[in-house]
């Protein structure tokens, strides 16, 4: 019961290997984004899909990144 409510028995299924993928599907799971009147996005859906997007690029370029140096 007690690692119920901390989190303790969640078990989160691997991030796909494609970061294109991944990033769709965790987009997916974020479900609506909030867009005002003025076309602007709500600040906490903008910082999320912002973290989300700079994830998946990161992975997929660093493999560049590094040959680069």
């Amino acid at each position: 019961m007690l690692s119920y409510l901390w989190g303790g028995s969640k078990k989160e299924k691997p991030e796909n290997e494609n970061p294109e993928l991944a990033m769709r599907e965790q987009l997916d799971s974020h479900t609506e984004y909030k867009i005002k009147d003025d076309g602007t996005m709500e600040f906490d859906d903008l910082i999320h899909l912002r973290v989300i997007i700079m994830r998946q690029a990161l992975r997929q370029f660093l493999p560049i990144k590094d040959e680069l140096k």
